[in-house]
């Protein structure tokens, strides 16, 4: 495809004249076309073209390679070449002529992000088992050594604890399965328990080596993993988690190690039941098998091995209160932060809409050197992220480029690199709450993310249903660059655009499909489809240059679709959209799609979930383990947090989407 075909008449000259400016040839500002027969000038125009077209593959290639190489570390939020790509940015911004003192500072727009969760000072963590008093009145005191018989996790909080200890078998809580370890809990606490206690949980499930289990056969199932026990715990209101191995645990890989412990009692990694992001105020330990064994002994008579023996034979939870025993003690756990930055620049809009705002948006951060989101999370490497999103970046800054040279526009034009789209749209979510243009001005915004992977003629559109006219000018201008398109009317996904449209503002999300590179350290520049982003420049440019054109702005259209949270798998659909921005006890909404459970159900933008049915809500992670209890159909009571009240909500579950 020509560069030039993309263009309207009159635009040709501009595209020429910011070519060969960028090539040095500042002398030919005034450049026009000499006059000459039509036939010469198609030669010459398509000459023209085929050189424009060199020239930006060429701009889009070097910005990919240089984002993606090594040196950049990933792009790692905390990284310096995560601070790197973000000064390149700016830069690039600044060189084309855009104006990037959108906020008076320069053109970023700090937040905070958090990196990562450390274990404080050794003296700062502390544990002991207090026992049922002796002979003499005293208690039994059984003081625990940190890094030997017990750790902090980092899916915890900090702070001082003193509770009451209960046994809660495997902490598994699965009505497909009938089987509910906290039921003998909840009949304990009715007769006078204690319901805030900290809750000894086994590792695993049961029947794990039984093919014929009613969890997955042999094979874990999703009940087996840490983060659903812990997220089981808090919506049942226990005040700790303390993991316990289970007596087939595997053996440690390093018997020397100090840390560990001899015959599979081994203490678990730090990180191992999460990384801490869900800011969860309970203490998360491990406590060594052998420890807690002469505790559950004691209280029931029967050892660990007994009773797992009892689960795996019978199915029926053997969970109890342990009279007389508490644990107490303190967490340090210190939160690493950062500060992350978008990257923002405006093309000023003429004098007839000039407050009217079209934002094109892209990420520029990827995931560092792996971590929890990498599709390898054994290999800590560099995950050099071209398509994931230096591609999207790099495009951003040519089309910027484009439209500086053709503009100024009716509408004002504001380009925005994201931060902390990895760590769950964090960046975009701090813009959309604190717009350097208002929201109400912002009449679009278009999202590029994973643009470099264009495979024969098919481009995907995100959100063709989000804004009257925008399924029509899609398709015209699909066929004007010879695409074809498969289209999805819906506006939330997992990238920058879903922030936009919890807000009401119509989006279009450009997008070239995923691959087996997503999110691996294999997702490198040489792999990018150079010519396909030539194209998909041109024609990112031709929306962004309509939508600030044309002589009405669209109008907002709320559509029925899948939201990427809340709902999925073999969960029944409820419809919530999160609000990432937001942190804090309960889980904040933007929003519930429309005709969705929650709509119907009438919960609001800025609503705090903080129950489902029976289970209390702290974050995202109770919300989805709690929604997995039941089944499309039920009607479930939501109790949320608007306005500082709570206020109870039925909601009818709908079929998994």
């Amino acid at each position: 495809m020509k560069f030039q075909s993309c263009m309207r008449s009159g635009q040709t000259v501009a595209v020429i004249v910011w070519t060969l400016l960028f090539l040095g040839a500042a002398g030919w500002m005034f450049w026009s076309p000499s006059p000459g027969t039509l036939a010469d000038e198609a030669l010459v125009s398509a000459a023209e073209g085929d050189a424009s077209a060199r020239v930006l593959r060429d701009h889009l290639r070097q910005a990919v390679e240089w984002l993606a190489l090594p040196e950049r570390e990933g792009r790692g939020p905390g990284t310096s070449g995560i601070d790197q790509a973000a000064d390149w940015v700016g830069k690039q911004f600044q060189s084309i002529g855009l104006e990037t003192r959108v906020e008076g500072v320069g053109p970023f727009q700090p937040f905070t992000m958090t990196l990562e969760a450390k274990l404080g000072p050794a003296e700062s963590n502390t544990a002991e088992l207090v026992g049922p008093l002796k002979a003499d009145g005293s208690p039994k005191i059984v003081s625990l050594k940190l890094g030997t018989d017990f750790t902090p996790l980092a899916a915890g909080g900090s702070g001082p604890f003193d509770v009451p200890l209960v046994f809660a078998g495997y902490g598994i809580t699965a009505p497909t399965e009938k089987y509910d370890d906290y039921a003998p809990l909840t009949s304990a606490e009715a007769a006078g328990g204690t319901p805030k206690a900290g809750a000894i949980v086994l590792r695993q499930e049961p029947q794990k080596d039984d093919p014929h289990s009613v969890f997955s056969g042999n094979q874990a199932s999703e009940h087996a993993a840490l983060s659903r026990k812990v997220a089981n715990a808090s919506e049942h209101e226990m005040a700790a988690v303390i993991f316990c191995n289970d007596a087939n645990s595997e053996p440690p890989s390093d018997p020397t190690d100090a840390h560990k412990a001899s015959g599979g009692d081994e203490l678990m990694a730090f990180t191992r039941a999460g990384d801490g992001s869900e800011r969860r105020s309970m203490p998360i330990l491990q406590v060594r098998r052998s420890i807690l064994e002469s505790v559950v002994e004691a209280s029931l008579s029967r050892d660990l091995a007994a009773i797992q023996k009892t689960i795996d034979e019978s199915l029926l939870p053997q969970s109890s209160l342990l009279p007389g025993w508490r644990i107490r003690g303190n967490v340090a756990i210190e939160r690493v932060e950062t500060q992350s930055k978008n990257v923002l620049a405006i093309l000023p809009g003429n004098q007839s809409k000039p407050s009217e705002t079209v934002v094109l948006g892209a990420h520029y951060d990827h995931l560092g050197f792996g971590g929890a989101n990498s599709a390898a999370p054994g290999e800590h490497v560099v995950h050099h992220g071209a398509d994931d999103n230096a591609s999207g970046t790099a495009m951003l800054v040519e089309v910027a480029r484009i439209l500086k040279a053709e503009g100024p526009f009716p509408r004002t034009v504001l380009f925005i690199a994201f931060s902390g789209e990895e760590r769950g749209l964090l960046g975009s979510a701090h813009y959309t709450a604190n717009a350097a243009v208002p929201l109400a001005d912002t009449v679009a915004m278009v999202n590029l993310d994973m643009v470099g992977r264009l495979e024969g003629q098919k481009l995907i559109v995100h959100g063709t249903g989000t804004g009257s006219g925008f399924e029509a000018l899609v398709d015209r201008l699909i066929g004007a660059h010879s695409f074809e398109v498969a289209k999805e009317p819906g506006g939330f996904g997992p990238s920058d655009h879903s922030s936009f449209y919890a807000k009401k503002i119509p989006v279009l999300h450009i997008f070239t499909g995923s691959h087996s590179d997503y999110h691996r350290p294999t997702d490198t520049a040489d792999k990018i489809n150079y010519d396909g982003m030539v194209r998909i420049t041109q024609f990112v440019a031709s929306v962004v240059r309509e939508l600030a054109t044309a002589p009405l702005r669209p109008e907002y259209i709320e559509v029925a679709s899948k939201q990427f949270a809340g709902g999925g798998g073999d969960r029944p659909y409820f419809g919530s959209i999160p609000d990432f921005g937001k942190p804090g006890n309960g889980y904040a909404i933007t929003g519930a799609t429309k005709d969705s459970p929650a709509a119907l159900g009438g919960l609001l933008a800025g609503d705090v979930i903080v129950r489902l049915g029976k289970s209390a809500v702290t974050g995202l992670e109770d919300f989805d383990s709690a929604l997995r209890k039941y089944k499309a159909g039920e009607t479930v009571v939501v109790v949320v947090v608007r306005s500082g009240v709570e206020v109870a909500l039925p909601v009818v579950l709908g079929p998994p989407k």
